[in-house]
Protein backbone atom coordinates (compact mmCIF):
# COMPACT_ATOMS: atom_id res chain seq x y z
CA UNK A 1 0.00 0.00 0.00
CA UNK A 2 0.84 3.91 -0.06
CA UNK A 3 1.43 4.87 3.17
CA UNK A 4 3.24 7.60 4.70
CA UNK A 5 7.30 7.98 5.08
CA UNK A 6 9.09 5.75 2.36
CA UNK A 7 12.51 6.76 0.31
CA UNK A 8 12.35 9.60 -1.46
CA UNK A 9 11.36 8.80 -5.67
CA UNK A 10 14.36 9.35 -7.91
CA UNK A 11 13.03 11.63 -10.14
CA UNK A 12 12.45 14.29 -7.35
CA UNK A 13 14.62 16.94 -7.12
CA UNK A 14 14.44 17.91 -3.06
CA UNK A 15 14.85 21.55 -1.80
CA UNK A 16 17.05 22.18 0.69
CA UNK A 17 14.90 23.40 3.81
CA UNK A 18 13.51 20.89 5.98
CA UNK A 19 10.68 23.60 7.13
CA UNK A 20 7.66 22.31 5.40
CA UNK A 21 5.97 25.74 5.70
CA UNK A 22 8.53 26.70 3.91
CA UNK A 23 8.83 23.77 0.83
CA UNK A 24 6.98 23.84 -2.11
CA UNK A 25 6.43 20.58 -4.66
CA UNK A 26 6.00 21.90 -8.05
CA UNK A 27 4.87 18.54 -10.09
CA UNK A 28 5.60 19.42 -13.62
CA UNK A 29 4.68 18.02 -17.10
CA UNK A 30 7.27 16.61 -18.96
CA UNK A 31 10.87 15.96 -18.58
CA UNK A 32 11.84 18.91 -20.41
CA UNK A 33 9.76 21.86 -18.50
CA UNK A 34 10.83 19.60 -15.20
CA UNK A 35 14.70 20.48 -16.20
CA UNK A 36 13.89 24.19 -16.96
CA UNK A 37 11.94 23.79 -13.87
CA UNK A 38 15.23 22.35 -11.64
CA UNK A 39 17.34 24.93 -13.71
CA UNK A 40 15.19 28.15 -12.83
CA UNK A 41 14.08 27.47 -9.21
CA UNK A 42 14.58 28.74 -5.64
CA UNK A 43 16.56 25.62 -4.59
CA UNK A 44 16.25 26.89 -0.97
CA UNK A 45 12.22 25.99 -1.05
CA UNK A 46 11.26 24.83 -4.51
CA UNK A 47 11.44 20.90 -5.13
CA UNK A 48 10.85 19.66 -8.81
CA UNK A 49 8.78 16.02 -9.51
CA UNK A 50 8.52 15.48 -13.35
CA UNK A 51 5.74 13.37 -14.58
CA UNK A 52 6.10 10.96 -17.53
CA UNK A 53 2.62 11.11 -19.36
CA UNK A 54 -0.72 11.42 -17.78
CA UNK A 55 -1.53 9.51 -14.28
CA UNK A 56 -4.19 7.08 -13.96
CA UNK A 57 -8.02 8.04 -13.29
CA UNK A 58 -8.53 6.93 -10.28
CA UNK A 59 -12.43 7.40 -10.44
CA UNK A 60 -12.39 4.40 -13.09
CA UNK A 61 -8.91 2.59 -12.28
CA UNK A 62 -9.10 -0.79 -9.96
CA UNK A 63 -7.37 0.08 -6.34
CA UNK A 64 -4.63 -2.50 -7.37
CA UNK A 65 -3.56 -0.84 -10.48
CA UNK A 66 -3.12 2.63 -8.60
CA UNK A 67 -0.92 1.05 -5.92
CA UNK A 68 1.22 0.01 -8.65
CA UNK A 69 1.48 3.11 -10.82
CA UNK A 70 4.82 4.65 -11.49
CA UNK A 71 3.89 7.86 -11.36
CA UNK A 72 1.23 8.07 -8.50
CA UNK A 73 3.53 6.19 -6.09
CA UNK A 74 6.21 9.14 -6.72
CA UNK A 75 3.88 11.54 -5.94
CA UNK A 76 2.99 9.81 -2.86
CA UNK A 77 5.77 9.44 -1.69
CA UNK A 78 7.81 12.73 -2.42
CA UNK A 79 4.40 14.07 -0.49
CA UNK A 80 4.72 11.77 2.39
CA UNK A 81 1.67 11.22 4.15
CA UNK A 82 0.10 8.06 2.21
CA UNK A 83 -3.17 8.68 0.70
CA UNK A 84 -6.59 7.30 1.32
CA UNK A 85 -7.81 5.61 4.56
CA UNK A 86 -3.49 5.98 6.09
CA UNK A 87 -3.38 9.73 5.20
CA UNK A 88 -1.57 11.42 7.72
CA UNK A 89 -1.73 14.75 7.76
CA UNK A 90 1.28 15.68 10.30
CA UNK A 91 3.93 13.89 8.02
CA UNK A 92 3.00 16.16 4.76
CA UNK A 93 6.20 17.65 3.84
CA UNK A 94 5.02 20.62 1.68
CA UNK A 95 3.32 23.58 2.28
CA UNK A 96 1.98 24.46 -1.73
CA UNK A 97 1.82 21.31 -4.10
CA UNK A 98 1.66 23.07 -7.06
CA UNK A 99 0.49 21.25 -10.29
CA UNK A 100 2.46 22.87 -13.18
CA UNK A 101 1.40 21.76 -16.66
CA UNK A 102 1.65 23.22 -20.34
CA UNK A 103 -1.34 26.03 -21.64
CA UNK A 104 -3.01 22.98 -24.00
CA UNK A 105 -5.28 20.73 -23.93
CA UNK A 106 -3.31 17.56 -22.58
CA UNK A 107 -2.10 20.39 -19.90
CA UNK A 108 -5.49 20.43 -18.96
CA UNK A 109 -6.05 17.16 -18.90
CA UNK A 110 -3.43 16.23 -16.88
CA UNK A 111 -4.67 18.74 -14.73
CA UNK A 112 -7.47 17.28 -14.02
CA UNK A 113 -6.36 14.07 -13.79
CA UNK A 114 -4.25 14.96 -10.94
CA UNK A 115 -7.22 16.99 -9.19
CA UNK A 116 -9.30 13.80 -9.21
CA UNK A 117 -6.79 11.83 -7.42
CA UNK A 118 -6.15 14.63 -4.89
CA UNK A 119 -9.96 15.57 -4.30
CA UNK A 120 -10.15 11.41 -4.25
CA UNK A 121 -7.10 9.88 -2.82
CA UNK A 122 -5.53 12.84 -0.85
CA UNK A 123 -8.83 15.65 -0.11
CA UNK A 124 -7.24 16.62 3.26
CA UNK A 125 -4.34 17.66 1.03
CA UNK A 126 -6.88 20.08 -0.22
CA UNK A 127 -9.09 21.07 2.48
CA UNK A 128 -6.12 22.49 4.10
CA UNK A 129 -5.26 24.29 1.28
CA UNK A 130 -2.11 22.97 0.15
CA UNK A 131 -2.79 22.00 -3.41
CA UNK A 132 -2.35 24.80 -6.27
CA UNK A 133 -2.21 25.00 -9.86
CA UNK A 134 0.40 27.52 -11.91
CA UNK A 135 -0.93 29.59 -14.27
CA UNK A 136 2.04 29.66 -17.15
CA UNK A 137 1.73 32.93 -19.24
CA UNK A 138 0.08 32.18 -23.20
CA UNK A 139 1.97 35.02 -24.96
CA UNK A 140 5.37 36.54 -24.75
CA UNK A 141 5.89 39.98 -26.40
CA UNK A 142 9.22 40.98 -27.62
CA UNK A 143 11.36 43.04 -29.55
CA UNK A 144 15.50 43.97 -29.95
CA UNK A 145 16.02 47.58 -28.98
CA UNK A 146 20.09 48.57 -29.37
CA UNK A 147 21.06 44.75 -28.95
CA UNK A 148 18.79 44.49 -26.32
CA UNK A 149 15.98 42.37 -25.42
CA UNK A 150 12.80 44.01 -24.15
CA UNK A 151 9.66 41.79 -23.20
CA UNK A 152 6.12 41.44 -21.63
CA UNK A 153 4.23 38.21 -20.62
CA UNK A 154 0.68 37.85 -21.52
CA UNK A 155 -2.12 35.34 -19.20
CA UNK A 156 -4.97 36.43 -21.81
CA UNK A 157 -6.19 38.66 -24.27
CA UNK A 158 -6.22 41.64 -22.35
CA UNK A 159 -2.95 41.10 -21.17
CA UNK A 160 -1.73 40.58 -24.75
CA UNK A 161 -2.91 44.07 -25.78
CA UNK A 162 -1.74 45.79 -22.32
CA UNK A 163 1.69 43.88 -23.22
CA UNK A 164 2.06 45.09 -26.81
CA UNK A 165 1.18 48.70 -25.72
CA UNK A 166 4.03 48.97 -23.04
CA UNK A 167 6.45 47.22 -25.63
CA UNK A 168 5.70 49.73 -28.91
CA UNK A 169 5.87 49.71 -32.42
CA UNK A 170 8.19 46.48 -33.65
CA UNK A 171 6.94 44.03 -31.58
CA UNK A 172 7.34 40.27 -31.71
CA UNK A 173 4.21 37.80 -30.35
CA UNK A 174 5.08 34.29 -29.65
CA UNK A 175 2.10 31.74 -28.52
CA UNK A 176 3.39 29.46 -25.79
CA UNK A 177 2.84 26.07 -26.41
CA UNK A 178 4.29 24.62 -23.76
CA UNK A 179 6.18 24.83 -20.80
CA UNK A 180 9.11 23.67 -22.39
CA UNK A 181 9.37 26.62 -24.88
CA UNK A 182 10.30 28.40 -21.94
CA UNK A 183 13.86 28.93 -20.37
CA UNK A 184 14.70 28.10 -16.80
CA UNK A 185 15.18 32.33 -16.44
CA UNK A 186 11.14 32.77 -18.27
CA UNK A 187 9.91 30.17 -16.06
CA UNK A 188 11.05 31.49 -13.18
CA UNK A 189 9.71 35.08 -13.77
CA UNK A 190 6.51 34.26 -15.30
CA UNK A 191 5.45 30.98 -13.37
CA UNK A 192 7.91 30.28 -10.51
CA UNK A 193 8.74 33.11 -8.66
CA UNK A 194 6.54 34.04 -5.71
CA UNK A 195 6.93 37.81 -5.85
CA UNK A 196 5.64 37.45 -10.13
CA UNK A 197 3.99 34.29 -10.24
CA UNK A 198 -0.55 34.29 -10.52
CA UNK A 199 -1.50 30.61 -8.87
CA UNK A 200 -4.85 29.23 -8.62
CA UNK A 201 -5.97 27.60 -4.87
CA UNK A 202 -7.98 24.41 -4.74
CA UNK A 203 -10.92 24.39 -3.10
CA UNK A 204 -13.80 22.79 -2.44
CA UNK A 205 -17.12 24.94 -2.14
CA UNK A 206 -19.59 22.12 -1.94
CA UNK A 207 -18.36 18.74 -1.36
CA UNK A 208 -21.76 17.39 -2.85
CA UNK A 209 -21.40 19.04 -5.84
CA UNK A 210 -17.76 18.35 -6.22
CA UNK A 211 -18.19 15.07 -5.65
CA UNK A 212 -20.94 14.88 -8.40
CA UNK A 213 -19.07 16.68 -11.07
CA UNK A 214 -15.99 14.49 -10.51
CA UNK A 215 -18.39 11.33 -10.82
CA UNK A 216 -20.05 12.93 -14.13
CA UNK A 217 -16.99 13.71 -15.43
CA UNK A 218 -14.56 11.49 -14.73
CA UNK A 219 -16.47 8.24 -13.71
CA UNK A 220 -17.14 5.24 -15.90
CA UNK A 221 -20.49 5.94 -17.17
CA UNK A 222 -19.94 8.15 -20.76
CA UNK A 223 -24.17 8.60 -21.08
CA UNK A 224 -24.65 11.53 -18.13
CA UNK A 225 -21.05 12.98 -19.35
CA UNK A 226 -21.93 13.37 -22.99
CA UNK A 227 -25.25 14.41 -22.28
CA UNK A 228 -23.95 17.24 -20.22
CA UNK A 229 -21.04 18.31 -22.92
CA UNK A 230 -23.85 18.43 -25.61
CA UNK A 231 -26.24 20.96 -24.12
CA UNK A 232 -23.57 22.97 -22.06
CA UNK A 233 -21.45 25.26 -24.45
CA UNK A 234 -20.08 27.51 -21.60
CA UNK A 235 -16.75 26.41 -19.95
CA UNK A 236 -15.91 29.64 -18.65
CA UNK A 237 -17.12 28.39 -14.91
CA UNK A 238 -15.35 24.54 -15.64
CA UNK A 239 -13.28 25.43 -12.07
CA UNK A 240 -15.90 27.56 -9.76
CA UNK A 241 -15.91 24.28 -7.48
CA UNK A 242 -12.57 24.04 -7.33
CA UNK A 243 -10.10 26.92 -7.67
CA UNK A 244 -10.14 30.40 -6.33
CA UNK A 245 -7.33 33.21 -7.32
CA UNK A 246 -4.73 33.64 -5.17
CA UNK A 247 -4.37 38.10 -5.13
CA UNK A 248 -1.69 38.11 -3.85
CA UNK A 249 -0.02 35.95 -6.21
CA UNK A 250 1.91 34.47 -3.56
Amino acid sequence: KLSAGGSLPDKLVDCISKDPKERELFIVEGNSAGGSAVSGRDANTQAILPLRGKILNVEKAQATRIEKNAEIYNMVTAIGAGQGEQFDVSKIKYDKVIIMTDADTDGAHIQNLLINFFYKKMKPLIELGHVYVACPPLYRVMKMVKGKTLEEFAWNEQDLEEAKKKIGSGYVVSRYKGLGEMDADQLWRTTMDPRTRKLLKLKIIDDQIAGDMVELFMGKNPAPRNRWISENVDFSNKGDFFVEEVKSRG
